[in-house]
């Protein structure tokens, strides 16, 4: 049977922000653009190198107590996203001020996305405002 070259469904699932220092990636620093280029976008999802993924949807998470902000969401083609013309903006959601206290949950707020990402392209995001506590934003995912 021949391998199948345009499969529909993810081979391994990917639930990561691709945090360099583990998980819980908290963001809070600013990066205010429409660009992608600010030095504040993080990196939290890669497609498979070979045969691309599946974007379900991105969930952010406050990490404590935070001013209202905005998340930016950015696709990259696979090359440094200091370059303006190797991201696209694709989308943003409000973040609400949050008050972290002990005996009440904080909210997640989940972006959808639901579409195929070609091979090694990947997601960043960014915050329009600075925060306290940071956020945490979790990509929902699957290579294929």
């Amino acid at each position: 049977m021949p391998a199948n070259t345009s499969p529909i469904y993810t081979l391994i699932g990917d639930v990561s922000n691709d945090g360099t220092t583990g998980m819980n990636q908290l963001v809070t620093a600013a990066a205010n653009d429409y660009t992608g280029i600010d030095a504040d976008v993080s990196l939290i999802f890669t497609a498979d190198a070979t045969n691309g993924g599946y974007i379900q949807r991105i969930r952010f998470k406050a990490g404590g107590t935070n001013v209202a902000s905005v998340a930016r969401i950015y696709i990259n083609n696979g090359a440094t996203p200091a370059t303006a013309t190797n991201n696209q903006f694709y989308g943003e959601v409000s973040l609400p001020a949050i008050t972290a206290i002990a005996t009440s949950a904080t909210i997640e707020i989940d972006y959808p996305m639901s579409f195929a990402i070609n091979p090694g392209f990947r997601i960043y995001f960014g915050l329009a405002t600075a925060v306290a506590a940071g956020w945490v934003a979790t990509v929902v995912a699957g290579k294929y």
